[in-house]
């Protein structure tokens, strides 16, 4: 790559602006952790396949970068960075990496292909055939650019997982270890490129397929979609992979805000027993398994009739869809909250005459 480009990204680290302290009233607002300064990086030339490249460092991870648009290129550590400064600080206080997270970020999906087939071998072909993106695999993320922006949403996706992969000594059951990835992929980034705030509320992708999935009547019952994985809900397409995700990370929301925050300790709670190696003991197994049952999870944690809870979180996701919610989602807002608030304000003002 360029020695230009070097140095673009280091003066990019070394003039990062933090986010601005100030909250709109009722607005999700910046993680006190995001006010802190990004480190230098260390910046090295890299090459794969006879294009030049970067290998950036930071405390915490690395990323060796093919990305051909300079901007993105620029943006991409310091997006990561503060991403897993969320990881860990969003829905309580989590422990740091206990290895550097490594991604690998290429510019085209023929290098992809390649580094793929050199990396896996024989067990290549099964990633291959994913869409669009890339995949996680002991940690280490392998993507392509896929666009600025949908590429931003992949890293904070793929980065949840290979934090998890990295950190948690137990495994999170599929549909919260992919509805928090879902949950981390909201942010905004400001028109200066330096400042990003993370939002879980802001992901319009999954919002929109949540509120298609609501009008089509095709909601997943909470049973099943805590019971399924990613693959098996691949295996009946893609629209229904996308639904899955969307839903989970509507649930995701749930748990953490809906019925009042009644469900928020628990929630948390598990977050961090997984990642502390206290699930099993927590749930009185005797012994630890690799990967828990969902059902048997949601189950134990939550203490609550399967059927109620499913009642609950439906009648949650028809609040979030509902008209007018997609302002509040373009904030970064609780839909939900942002209608009462608005609905609070009319009740307010004066009737007209």
């Amino acid at each position: 790559m360029a020695a230009s480009l070097l140095i673009a990204l280091a003066m990019a680290a070394c003039t990062t602006t933090p986010p601005s302290s100030e909250v709109t009233p009722g607005a999700v607002g910046p993680e006190p952790t995001m006010l802190a300064p990004m480190p230098q990086p260390s910046i090295a030339e890299w090459e794969f396949g006879g294009a030049e490249g970067t290998l950036v460092r930071l405390p915490e991870l690395s990323m060796h970068l093919l990305v051909r648009d300079r901007r993105l290129a620029e943006t991409l550590p310091r997006f990561a960075w503060y991403a897993g400064l969320h990881y860990r600080t969003a829905l309580g206080a989590l422990p740091e990496p206990r290895r550097p997270i490594d991604t690998y970020i290429f510019g085209k999906r023929t290098q992809w292909e390649r580094y793929t087939r050199d990396v896996l071998g024989d067990s290549a072909e099964l990633y291959l055939g994913m869409g669009r993106g890339g995949y996680t695999i002991d940690g280490r993320a392998v993507l392509y650019d896929i666009g600025p922006v949908d590429t931003l949403f992949i890293v904070a996706h793929e980065g949840w997982h290979q934090y998890t992969q990295s950190t948690f000594l137990e495994q999170l059951p599929p549909w919260m270890e992919e509805g928090l990835a879902t949950f981390m992929e909201g942010h905004r980034m400001l028109s200066d490129r330096n400042t990003i705030e993370f939002l879980p509320w802001r992901n319009l992708e999954r919002f929109s397929e949540l509120r298609s999935v609501v009008r089509e009547g095709g909601m997943i019952s909470l049973g099943r979609l805590v019971s399924g994985t990613p693959q098996s809900f691949l295996g009946d397409g893609r629209d229904s992979l996308l639904s899955y995700y969307a839903q989970v990370w509507a649930l995701m929301h749930f748990l953490n805000e809906g019925e009042g925050g009644i469900y928020r300790a628990a929630f948390r709670q598990l977050i961090d027993d997984a990642a502390n190696g206290r699930m099993a003991d927590r749930m009185g197994l005797a012994r630890r398994s690799r990967l828990m049952p969902g059902r048997l999870v949601l189950s134990q944690y939550f203490k609550v009739d399967e059927r109620e809870l499913d009642r609950q979180y439906q009648d949650f996701v028809k609040l979030v869809v509902a008209s007018g919610a997609g302002d509040a989602i373009w904030l970064g807002e609780n839909p939900i909250e942002f209608a009462a608030r608005k609905a609070a304000g009319k009740s307010a003002s004066p009737s007209p005459r």
